[in-house]
């Protein structure tokens, strides 16, 4: 009963965080949360980023898209972290020093981060930096590893 009262609470406590969440709030990404943020898009064009603490070239990737964020603020930018319950004192730092504070936030919500990565791309085994591409259309480009400057410039002024 006691486990029962726990995974509703759990349930009812993610349902309201997702429903209540804004830009400054950092939510639970879970089995489902991916498909979630797909749905969520509109006609702006969407940049998703998945990120660690302890990947260089995700810190650099963050840095970039902090820069060109400030040129072309018509772009959203989600982020999500893919360390387990990172504490969001930690995201928040990491995000800000990136000049990425306002964006949305989410991080990884399952022990078991498999199911996860899975859920997003069955062929993905959680290698690093992973960034997924929405134009103003909805169609969705891939990008694992390193992001080239140029080709990111290129992308975000034709989202223009």
């Amino acid at each position: 009963m006691r486990y029962f009262r726990g995974v509703v609470l759990f349930l009812s406590w993610l349902l309201i965080g997702v429903a209540s969440a804004n830009e400054g709030e950092i939510r639970p990404f879970v089995k489902g949360s991916f498909e979630q943020i797909k749905q969520a898009q509109t006609d702006k064009a969407v940049i998703v980023t998945f990120w660690s603490e302890t990947c260089t070239y995700c810190m650099e990737e963050l840095a970039l898209f902090g820069n060109l964020l400030e040129k072309h603020p018509n772009i959203k930018i989600v982020s999500v972290t893919t360390d387990s319950f990172l504490e969001d004192e930690i995201v928040n730092q990491i995000l800000s020093s990136k000049n990425l504070q306002n964006i949305e936030k989410w991080v990884f919500a399952d022990n078991y981060v498999e199911r996860i990565y899975f859920d997003i791309d069955k062929s993905w085994r959680g290698e690093l930096p992973l960034t997924y591409f929405f134009d103003q259309d909805k169609k969705m480009v891939k990008h694992l590893g390193t992001i080239n400057k140029k080709e990111l410039t290129a992308w975000f002024r034709a989202q223009q």
